[in-house]
């Protein structure tokens, strides 16, 4: 049994010294302060319940690994008055050469004048070696038929057969000449002209995804096809240059990203985070000059972000600045669209993270406690008032 004097002396320690019911004083003015601060107080605690069930994202930013990694391009992109067989698709890295080991899953859709899906066809041949998406051959040749090459040398071959009309102007491309089909018999034989005629009014929507390499560079939209002459990079603009039907590199970007975007499936459905913005999407700009060079400069920044639930995820967004320019003799260039890419030695990193259960706790004895201190203060300043207002009262 423990001691009534140890209790005694147990009692001592008691910081909250209790007052007898018959000295308490219970007013109006008590009862309405306690009534605002308890609703207050269950308040300020659901926001705080709310804040630490709720995860946020935080940003940091560092130094980038250099990562040599591959780079996912998402691109949905229509011309609307450049038919497909015109149009091609080439990649190239800082120094002007041709990259072709690059891995793509890039559509091209025909459409009509009015924007309407004529055909869609995976793309084999995103630089467009003689339209061989948007053209079929027609006409049947013997079973010995060796067309010629007229002076070209079709894959590098001397002594070498252009039964098509494709392989003519592939073999005159590569050897920088330009081509004119209306003098190959094959091209006569399979309606060339009459199917570029009949197409010539239409336009070409590319969607798809290509899978490059993360080094400097650019991919562009040309016309004609692309091959190299002396070392440089060139399209035969030829057959775009001499035509009359309007065509342009007026074009609408839809959606352009890059990497995978896929972060949004990993966070919590309750964690505040914004969108990664892409800039380019749902844009349109050229004008009705055919000539013209437009130019967009990315600065592409990596981007990762690491979950609560310990999954992580690296992706990359980017910022935009363009330019356009009207190519003559004296400015040079090329006509089309040209996007040129630069990384950033600098990353972003998303954190996902939510208060600690300690913290949580911090905070509600910090609610209820400073509103108990705050209503006591009020309150005893409004009795003090009250009961000075009374004497006064009483010695009028």
């Amino acid at each position: 049994m423990v001691s009534n004097s140890f209790i005694k002396r147990f009692r001592k320690l008691d910081a909250y010294a209790k007052t007898l019911d018959d000295f308490r004083v219970r007013t109006a003015t008590g009862g309405t302060v306690t009534m605002v601060s308890a609703f207050t107080i269950a308040t300020l605690v659901l926001f705080e319940i709310m804040r630490y069930l709720t995860p946020v994202m935080q940003s940091e930013i560092m130094v980038d690994g250099g990562i040599q990694e591959n780079l996912p391009i998402t691109l949905d992109i229509t011309f609307p008055h450049m038919p497909c067989y015109m149009l091609s698709l080439d990649v190239m890295d800082e120094s002007g050469d041709h990259i072709g080991d690059y891995d793509h899953d890039v559509y091209k859709e025909r459409l009509d004048p009015n924007g309407k899906p004529i055909e869609k066809t995976k793309s084999q041949d995103l630089s467009n070696k003689a339209a061989k998406l948007a053209l079929k051959h027609q006409g049947e040749m013997p079973g010995e038929y060796c067309g010629p090459c007229y002076g070209a040398h079709f894959k590098g071959e001397e002594e070498s057969c252009c039964n098509t009309c494709e392989d003519v102007q592939r073999a005159y491309t590569d050897q920088g000449w330009v081509v004119d089909t209306d003098s190959f018999e094959q091209c006569v034989r399979e309606g060339w002209k009459e199917k570029t005629l009949a197409q010539s009014k239409e336009g070409c929507r590319m969607h798809g995804t290509l899978s490059v390499k993360k080094v400097r560079g650019n991919f562009h939209f040309s016309a004609g096809r692309a091959y190299s002459n002396g070392g440089t990079h060139v399209h035969d603009v030829s057959t775009f240059l001499k035509t009359n039907n309007d065509q342009n590199f007026m074009h609408s970007i839809h959606r352009l990203e890059f990497g995978q975007h896929e972060y949004n499936a990993q966070k919590q459905k309750r964690t505040k985070a914004s969108h990664i913005i892409q800039p380019l999407d749902n844009t349109n700009w050229g004008t009705s000059q055919a000539t013209m060079m437009y130019q967009y400069f990315l600065q592409i920044v990596p981007t990762e972000f690491e979950f609560i639930n310990g999954k992580q995820t690296r992706t990359f967004q980017y910022s935009v600045s363009k330019q356009e320019q009207l190519v003559n003799q004296y400015t040079g260039g090329l006509p089309g669209v040209f996007f040129m890419l630069d990384h950033s030695p600098m990353r972003i990193l998303y954190l996902e993270s939510r208060p600690t259960f300690g913290s949580f706790l911090t905070s509600l004895c910090a609610i209820i406690g400073g509103i108990f201190s705050v209503a006591s203060i009020i309150d005893s300043v409004l009795y003090r008032a009250e009961r000075m207002t009374q004497q006064t009262r009483k010695g009028i």
